[in-house]
């Protein structure tokens, strides 16, 4: 095979990614775009070791589980790579996705414990409640925020995003109408000129919204931006962030600065509250976010004698969420300000039987371990790149009765569960669909010790 062949390829499945995957003499062949029992003419665009990556130039046969996509950026913009599927369909597409994660990456027989259909989410637009989009402009159409195209650099301009929550959209346009009145430069990353990097704002279920300005320079001008968007109905806060990264993918800089207005909202979860600033980490699909606790209470089975370690705890927010049904709850978090913020969660709800130490959880949990403390139950909910080895180690070492991994990629928990193998057993692994319209699949994970 060689590049610029076309030939029909048959989609047998959906990769990690959201792409089709076909197989040509037993090399798999990537096609974006494509869904499982499609037929594609395609052709190869890159070879690969052992995979290829190929466009589709026709399709020959269509999927009953495909659709018209609803936003007219779709495939241009690197949002929603999945809007051409049916919702139902993604749901099962999901499930196989881990389902053959496990199957690659790990000896275990998936058919030994159960996988649970995928849990819906309840708003399939409208859920992310928070954006972090960059700004361009031009003389025609002013300032606008932007997607980012796939595989490139490219910025495609949006009106709106349908599933960002409708606030979201109504404050970007008010703001970015502000920015062309009062002439603040947008930045340009090949030229390393102008001000604006990107546009921050997140917001709650009460409709209250909090703005951040990401910034290559400190300018006069946004004390005054800030005191304009205040009267932006639902803002209650406005701050500023310095970014010098020449990198387009860093976000947030070093240094961030309260502006106007109120430092946090509070965000609810159930009875737990949280204090939510621009740079926290907070679930971005807020209900399903409660649903997935949820799923992790249950798994725990608490009955107020436990301790708990919560592993990668960022602000608390499953910890807190435990508290009240476990004789104590103790957080590990790497980010120093995720952990005072942590503090500040179990204050405000008046929870003192949680506790919160800031460090790296794969150095603090072998040294809690020799240390003495004994914990019935791990909580990890781990960044994508999954647990390290040093804190499987530990966990290994401690044989904790059980523990609950909360994922957000498949392929390293599957990495992480071969090894987990050697002395627990998987009972159960309930997928969630925290983001529609997209391929990534979170999922719940229940281990319990081998006798």
């Amino acid at each position: 095979m060689r590049e610029n062949d076309e030939f029909i390829l048959d989609i047998k499945r959906m990769g990690i990614n959201g792409e089709g995957i076909g197989f040509y003499n037993k090399l798999a062949i990537f096609v974006d775009g494509a869904l499982p029992n499609e037929g594609h003419m395609v052709q190869i665009t890159r070879l690969e070791g052992k995979m290829a990556f190929a466009k589709s130039i026709e399709l020959k046969r269509a999927s009953k589980d495909r659709k018209t996509p609803e936003c007219p950026y779709q495939g241009e913009c690197g949002g929603c790579s999945c809007m051409h599927v049916s919702y139902e369909a993604m749901l099962d597409y999901k499930r196989n996705i881990l389902i053959e994660a496990l199957n690659r990456y790990t000896r275990l027989d998936t058919r030994s414990f159960e996988i649970k259909k995928t849990l819906p989410s309840e708003d399939i637009f409208g859920y992310r409640n928070k954006s972090q989009l960059p700004l361009k402009s031009n003389k025609e159409d002013g300032t606008k925020v932007c997607m980012m195209k796939p595989k490139s650099n490219m910025l495609v301009p949006v009106d709106s995003c349908l599933v960002q929550n409708k606030l979201i959209n109504e404050i970007n346009n008010q703001i970015l109408k502000l920015i062309d009145e009062m002439g603040i430069s947008t930045y340009l990353y090949k030229f390393d000129r102008g001000v604006l990097k990107h546009l921050v704002v997140r917001v709650n279920q009460k409709g209250e919204a909090l703005v951040c300005f990401i910034c290559k320079d400190k300018t006069p001008k946004l004390k005054e931006l800030a005191a304009k968007v205040m009267e932006i109905p639902g803002v209650k806060g406005v701050y500023e962030n310095f970014n010098t990264s020449l990198k387009q993918g860093v976000i947030f800089g070093p240094e961030t600065n309260h502006l106007a207005g109120e430092k946090y909202i509070i965000e609810t979860l159930g009875k737990i509250k949280y204090q939510i600033y621009p740079t926290t980490f907070f679930q971005l699909n807020t209900k399903q976010a409660k649903n997935m606790y949820d799923v992790v209470l249950k798994a725990c089975k608490l009955s107020f004698k436990e301790r708990v370690l919560d592993a990668y705890c960022g602000v608390g927010s499953i910890g807190l969420y435990l508290a009240h049904n476990a004789k104590e709850v103790v957080g590990i978090e790497y980010n120093k300000d995720s952990i005072e913020a942590a503090k500040v969660n179990a204050k405000i709800n008046k929870i003192d039987n949680a506790k919160f130490y800031q460090g790296d959880a794969a150095e603090l949990l072998p040294k809690m371990i020799k240390d003495g403390e004994v914990f019935d139950i791990v909580v990890a909910d781990p960044p994508r790149t999954g647990l390290g080895d040093s804190f499987i180690e530990a966990l290994l070492e401690a044989e904790v009765k059980k523990i609950i991994y909360v994922s957000c990629n498949p392929a390293t928990l599957a990495k992480n569960l071969e090894v987990l193998s050697q002395k627990y057993k998987v009972n159960s692994i309930q997928p969630v669909d925290m983001f529609p319209q997209t391929p990534l699949v979170e999922s719940v994970t229940v281990l319990t010790l081998k006798k």
